[in-house]
């Protein structure tokens, strides 16, 4: 009789425990992230409001930007960590393959800073490269998804994260649907967001992958197919645009993408329970500026909290209480910044670089150069030829001895043809074109990341071809005739400034000396000339927008016979921009003949607007003579100059008016691009 009570509670207590998961089952909630670039950051803010609920999220899904928010909620990147990330992000170097200047070497920094589009291809020994076009190749979003994703396997089953997660990219071959549910969570991410001929697609197997939002935008069905139960959807696409709205070449090609990306949104739309419909208007797929950013995510939250009585009726039904909370995730091992770029290993391929810089100012016009640089397979060696079109032509070719990817010594031809005026306190005093073939060996003695020492020897021949004197002209700097010079030289550069073009903080500073000869030893049979130059420029913050930037800069030369092709002369914003030994006066247009001895000072304000505009203010003061002592007999040289500048992808573009006592003259002047 007992053991028959004993089998009885057994088996009572089995059929408790067989039903208990039925008694405690709930629904399974699934959130879909549709794509739209940059308005995809109001999913950020959307999802901040679904964890305010304590909802729990058994699967998401996502394409485009859906699928990188999605794919990094996966693996533990709350609302609250994605909001930190992307605040960190500078957007403009993470969608482009240009590199952070931390990471770069001087002379690669001065690159990045010439052209504004560039492009690598790296080929195996037989000629043949992984390349797939695209203007973008997107190694700074691979970087970047790469140190996020740390700790991830490469290959994963996705339905295994802490989260399911599953993403759609297009195959190009075929034009069909590629669902990612497993493989490399941070390839996946990056398939689904390769805009066609803007990001490179990623080749996978026999598939070329681009945006999944050309075949499915949002992405409902499969979190249906995943075995959600009910779904929460965050879309960011905008009304049907009329007739009336479509008047630029860009609202068109919107609207093309957007009618492709309808493809299975209605259907899908239609299977969501509660569906979070993002006003995204006055915002792209391009607006990556970090205040549109936070509109951006404010718009999500906003739209979510709208949706709060739904959300909350949703929790319910799925069998949790109103004061449900699941546990947060643990935070994720990856890094939020983007790692500094490993240098190309071409020990087993060649490296093949090409790279364009275009510009225009009201001076010059138009000028255009290019460059192409080869670094052969196993040594360590690189060739660069360059050209220059415009009023000023250049054509030259390095051959560069680089072990480990650094300069170490270098080889070098220029040849430089140029249409020039010359002007002398305002008034024109030359015009002259001119020929200048330059070979060049260098030697770097010491070449860190902000730190130059190079020593070299340089032949220089000046061929003058049309000379036109202003009959006026009361001061001649030397006779102009054809030179050659044979001349060594020893410069040094150190750059810690924080922005090549715009700098807050940190400090340049250029020096050198140079011997100039005609035999190897003298100059017209006498010592030869004395050249030395420097300039020394610091930032400092005056605040998060405004910062105050003193430079100090001349150029002094000693020796009798002084020729023309080494004369001091000044003009414009930036050094070398006429002439390789030029220095900058604002305030002044042209290029102005000066003494032998030349010192200037400058101040400048610069105060940023926004997140991209400038406003900058320069004074310069100046002292010249021909002999040292005679250095402070004439009173200084002043200019001012106030200016506007746009920094973009393609360099600064902006103008300046200024008023210098050297010319008595007014100067406006336009910039639009790199300077080169």
């Amino acid at each position: 009789m007992k053991a028959r009570k004993i089998l009885l509670i057994l088996i009572v207590a089995l059929f408790a425990v067989d039903t208990l998961p039925a008694q405690t089952a709930r629904k399974k909630v699934a959130v879909v992230l549709s794509g739209g670039g940059a308005k995809g950051m109001a999913h950020i803010g959307a999802l901040r409001v679904i964890e305010r609920a304590g909802i729990p999220i058994d699967i998401i899904t996502g394409t485009s930007m859906g699928s990188i928010v999605g794919g990094l909620y996966s693996i533990g990147y709350d609302s609250e960590r994605l909001d930190s990330m992307v605040q960190l992000q500078d957007w403009a170097l993470l969608l482009s393959d240009r590199e952070s200047m931390r990471s770069q070497f001087l002379n690669e920094r001065m690159d990045q800073n010439t052209y504004a589009l560039s492009k690598t291809i790296v080929l195996d020994k037989k000629g043949k490269t992984s390349n797939t076009g695209g203007v973008i190749e997107g190694k700074n979003l691979a970087r970047l998804f790469g140190a996020l994703t740390k700790g991830i396997p490469d290959s994963v089953d996705f339905n295994k994260l802490p989260i399911p997660f599953a993403c759609v990219a297009t195959n190009i071959i075929d034009n069909t649907e590629y669902d990612f549910h497993s493989g490399s969570l941070a390839e996946a991410m990056r398939a689904s967001m390769s805009i066609p001929a803007v990001f490179s697609p990623i080749r996978k197997g026999d598939m070329l992958l681009v945006d999944g939002g050309l075949r499915n935008n949002y992405p409902a069905d499969i979190a249906k197919a995943m075995g959600a139960d009910v779904i929460i959807g965050v879309t960011v696409q905008g009304a049907p645009k009329t007739v009336d709205e479509l008047k630029t070449g860009a609202a068109v090609l919107g609207q093309i993408v957007d009618v492709n990306c309808k493809n299975k949104y209605d259907d899908n739309l239609a299977m969501t329970d509660v569906a979070i419909r993002v006003n995204t208007k006055g915002y792209s797929a391009a607006s990556f500026t970090h205040a549109a950013i936070d509109t951006l995510i404010l718009r999500g939250e906003a739209e979510a909290m709208s949706h709060w009585d739904e959300l909350m009726a949703l929790k319910r039904e799925i069998g949790l209480a109103a004061d449900y909370r699941p546990e947060r995730m643990p935070m994720p091992a990856g890094s939020m910044t983007l790692p500094e770029a490993e240098a190309l290993d071409n020990t087993s391929s060649h490296v093949v670089k090409g790279a364009l810089g275009v510009r225009f100012d009201t001076e010059e016009r138009v000028s255009l150069q290019m460059v192409g640089k080869w670094r052969p397979a196993g040594r360590p060696m690189e060739i660069d030829a360059t050209l220059r079109l415009g009023k000023r032509i250049m054509a030259g070719a390095d051959l560069r001895y680089v072990p480990k990817g650094r300069d170490v010594m270098r080889l070098s031809y220029k040849y430089w043809h140029s249409d020039l005026d010359i002007f002398q306190e305002g008034d024109r005093i030359y015009d002259l074109r001119y020929s200048k073939h330059t070979v060049d060996w260098s030697v770097q003695l010491a070449n860190l990341k902000n730190f130059i020492i190079n020593a070299g020897a340089r032949f220089d021949y000046y061929h003058y071809v049309d000379v036109l004197v202003e009959r006026d002209a009361e001061y001649v700097p030397g006779d102009i005739t054809d030179e050659h010079l044979v001349s060594y030289y020893a410069h040094v550069n150190y750059n810690s400034e924080d922005n090549y073009t715009f700098p807050t903080r940190g400090a340049r500073f250029v020096a050198g000396y140079e011997y100039h000869t005609d035999n190897f030893v003298k100059y017209a049979g006498h010592a030869g000339l004395s050249d030395i130059f420097a300039s020394w420029r610091i930032a400092f913050p005056l605040g998060s927008r405004l910062s105050f930037q003193p430079m100090i800069y001349g150029r002094f030369l000693f020796g009798n016979d002084q020729p023309f092709c080494l004369g001091n002369f000044v003009g414009g914003d930036w050094y070398g921009h006429y002439v390789e030994r030029q220095m900058p006066f604002i305030g002044t247009s042209h290029m102005e003949a000066i003494n032998s001895k030349f010192i200037a000072l400058r101040l400048k304000l610069q105060q940023r607007l926004g997140t991209n505009n400038y406003i900058i203010l320069k004074v310069t003061g100046a002292q010249r003579g021909d002999e040292l002592k005679n250095l402070f007999d004439h009173g200084p040289l002043i200019g001012t100059q106030l200016g506007y500048a746009y920094n973009s992808l393609f360099g600064p573009l902006g103008a300046t008016i200024g008023y210098s006592t050297l010319t008595h003259k007014a100067h406006f002047f336009i910039n639009l691009g790199f300077v080169f």
